[in-house]
Formats: C-alpha cells, structure tokens, sequence
C-alpha cells in the first residue's frame, strides 16, 4: 500500500474558514520557516538516534500540492509524507495561523509535523491520537530546545499553546481524533517541561540493589541462634543444691553401712 500524507493538525472546517479570510503575508515564510527549519535539524540531532535519520524537506506552497509519493485528492497541509519525507505547509495557512495565535504558533505547525517525520524515521510511531500527542510533545520539546538559545520572545509559548489547543477536537469516537483541546495543550505543555522522549521511553528512578545474603560454606554447618541475647550473663549454677545433695548421699551410705555391720553382728 502507497503511504499517505498525515494531516497531523486536523484543523476543523470551521477554523479553516476563519483562518483563511487573513490576507497573506509573504514574508511570513521567508523570515522564519528557513530558520526553524535548520533550528528543528539540530534540535532533532540532539535526540536518539538524531545524527543517523534523515532529515525531511520542508515544501510551503501556496493553494493546491500534490505528490505522487501519497496519492489522493491533493496534500491537505499542513501534513507530513512518509513517501517523499516532506513536510508540507500551505502558506495562506501559516500565515493565518500566525496572524490569529502569533508567529510561534506557525512555526510550532511546522516543529509538529518534523515530529511526525522524526518517528517515523525511528520506526517509533505510535498509531491514531498517540502519535498525534507524541508529534505534540516534539513541538514541546522544541520549544524548550529555542528557549534555551535564547530565542523564545515573550509570549511565543502562549501563541503556541493557544494553537495547539485549538487544533484539538472532541470526536473521541471518530477513526481520525487527534485528542481533546486539553490533550494536545498539555501534551506540548509535557515536552517543553519534561523535554521529549520517545513513545515508550519513560526515565525510571534507578532501584537500589539488595543486600547481598550471607551464606555459611557448604563444609561449614549452620549455627542455630542462641536462645540467650548477645552478651547475656549465663545462668547461675545451683552451687547449693548440688551440695545438699552430696551431703545426702553420704548419709544414705553411712546407713547403709551401719546396718550391714549390724546385721554381720547378729550372725555371728
């Protein structure tokens, strides 16, 4: 079966009307798709198995794309295609989006679907609204990877969000959720925070080892525990007791002795 482009955004027909009555901006495109599209390439170095993947084309074009690498009606931008590894962004598009939640809301679109790209490289792409949010989380990521550059201004991870947030749906039964508002905002909120990982790879707190059980050598035989506490005096000797018993006995014998006299003495 032919690979067909991920519409990852699945922006509702009602927001596309209403984005779409923006007028273009044709320097959106120039003064910042370039740029995060080589800051995504080294942001993307910086995770596993990032020096080794390919990296995807970006294409923005301006009405109607097709690509003979995922076949259908025309690419439904913002989408990525596993069968060219392009991304592709409808400019009328991005510049709405930038005009109505701001220019790092565009451009988290973009760091979204070089998500999408970045885990189907690592055969680690989860299916359904899992990997939508797992797309998510990159975009999260990335963010917190240009923040620490010093390249976030002032509002830029409200702009984005506010995008991600919209973008999100309540059609929990249908075959094509992507998540719930509240999902996609705090599935960008989980990679900016705890910085993106792999669906699956989760850091553990490292268990500590058991002490180790000490057993006697074969040779040697097991002691049974003393009843009496480490240290305990031992029990007195019945130094008394044993006397009287002595004493006793010498009695019995001299008794004895006497009466077999005695007895000798009447025989004769």
């Amino acid at each position: 079966m032919l690979p067909t482009a991920t519409a990852s955004l699945a922006l509702s027909a009602v927001l596309i009307d209403l984005l779409c009555t923006v007028a273009v901006q044709a320097g959106w495109d120039i003064e910042h798709a370039g740029a995060v599209e080589d800051l995504l390439g080294d942001y993307i170095r910086t995770l596993p198995g990032g020096d080794t993947v390919e990296l995807p084309r970006l294409f923005l074009y301006q009405g109607q794309a097709f690509s003979r690498a995922c076949p259908q009606s025309g690419i439904d931008s913002p989408a990525y295609c596993p069968g060219d590894h392009t991304v592709y962004l409808e400019i009328t598009l991005g510049n709405a989006v930038a005009e109505k939640f701001g220019d790092f809301g565009a451009l988290s679109i973009i760091a979204h679907e070089f998500g999408h790209a970045y885990l189907f490289e690592n055969n680690a792409h989860p299916p359904g609204k899992d990997g939508e949010l797992a797309a998510d989380a990159f975009a999260g990521g990335f963010a917190r990877y240009v923040e620490a550059k010093g390249l976030l201004e002032a509002g830029d991870l409200d702009e984005a969000r506010a995008t991600f947030e919209a973008v999100g749906d309540y059609e929990v039964y249908h075959n094509d959720h992507h998540g719930t508002p509240m999902e996609r905002r705090q599935a960008f909120n989980d990679g900016y925070l705890k910085g993106f990982r792999l669906p699956g790879d989760r850091q553990e707190t490292p268990r500590q080892a058991p002490e180790p059980s000490v057993t006697p050598p074969a040779s040697q035989p097991s002691v049974p525990p003393s009843s009496n506490p480490a240290g305990a005096a031992a029990p007195p000797i019945p130094v008394l007791g044993l006397g009287l018993a002595g004493i006793m006995t010498v009695i019995m014998v001299a008794t004895i002795v006497m009466m077999v006299n005695r007895a000798g003495e009447d025989e004769f």
